[in-house]
């Protein structure tokens, strides 16, 4: 029988001495701000996920059928079949009036082991989105500046025929829907904070800098009282939905948190685990 979770390691950022913390990705090696390894239990969420609430946890577990390709890297499916399921997705799982999805990330664990093991191949040239290795630090995608920012940059371009300053005059938000895309995930799954136990005093804004782009994401310290999730064995017809911004969040929490993190359970020669993550805005009346 599995067990309840599994004990392993998350990195967290380390010690804040002034500043913003800064992320040069745009350096040759890239200057990563100090990080710190703390051992935690993620826990199974199947036998709680009916549970999991947006609102109250920020995070779900769903079949999904409706989001399931022959192949993801057909870059007209993705925009004429995949973007509309997602829509419809949160639609329906938050009572949003409207959804736009505005972008997509391919991941891929072999980038991550590139490193270490020369064996290790990338995956071939995908004709759609971006490619990027996981990322292995408990973050959250936006800060309290940089979601507003985004959505009114987003609507702009993919939603012209919203009205932006009235839509965000009421409540919006930001959600990633995240899925495996080559079978189930054997190695290196995400877990997911749950929202109820995050306090707004755990994330720090912090600059991802690159060579063409800055981002702007919270990255979390350590709290012994947070809880994680993730899902064992999760497969292509199932998605993980999580919050990553709410304009008025019912409860006050305005995002969750994730990470990838190595599965101390993943088999001998684990399957290379490919994923696609997309994220989509939602509108409410």
């Amino acid at each position: 029988m599995q067990p309840p979770y599994v004990e392993t390691e998350l990195s967290f950022l380390g010690a804040v001495v002034s500043g913003t913390p800064i992320n040069r990705f745009d350096l040759d090696p890239p200057q990563i701000y100090p990080s710190v390894k703390h051992a935690v239990r993620v826990h199974d969420m199947r036998p709680v996920a009916n549970g999991l609430t947006l609102d109250g946890n920020g995070i779900m577990l769903l079949k999904h059928p409706d989001g399931v390709l022959p192949d993801f890297r057909d870059a007209q499916a993705i925009k004429a079949r995949y973007y509309p399921a997602l829509e419809r997705l949160v639609t329906t799982q938050t009572g949003a009036s409207r959804a736009v999805v505005f972008d997509h990330t391919f991941r891929s664990s072999a980038l991550s082991r590139q490193g270490t093991n020369a064996t290790a191949q990338p995956l071939a040239a995908w004709p759609t989105g971006n490619i990027e290795t996981v990322v292995t630090r408990t973050h959250n995608d936006y800060t309290p500046e940089s979601g507003p920012a985004r959505v009114r940059e987003m609507l702009g371009k993919f939603a012209p025929d919203v009205d932006s300053g009235a839509a965000m005059k009421r409540r919006y938000a930001i959600f990633n829907v995240w899925r495996p895309i080559n079978g189930r995930v054997e190695q290196m799954p995400l877990a997911m904070g749950d929202m109820s136990t995050l306090r707004p005093d755990d994330f720090v804004p912090t600059v991802n800098q690159w060579k063409y782009r800055t981002g702007y994401v919270s990255s979390l310290r350590f709290r012994p009282s947070h809880r994680w999730y993730y899902a064992p064995g999760l497969d292509v017809d199932e998605a993980l939905l999580f919050k990553c911004f709410d304009s008025a969040p019912p409860n006050g929490k305005w995002c969750s948190a994730h990470s990838a993190f190595v599965d101390p359970t993943s088999p001998p020669n684990p399957r290379v685990r490919e994923s696609i993550e997309a994220r989509v805005i939602a509108l409410f009346a």
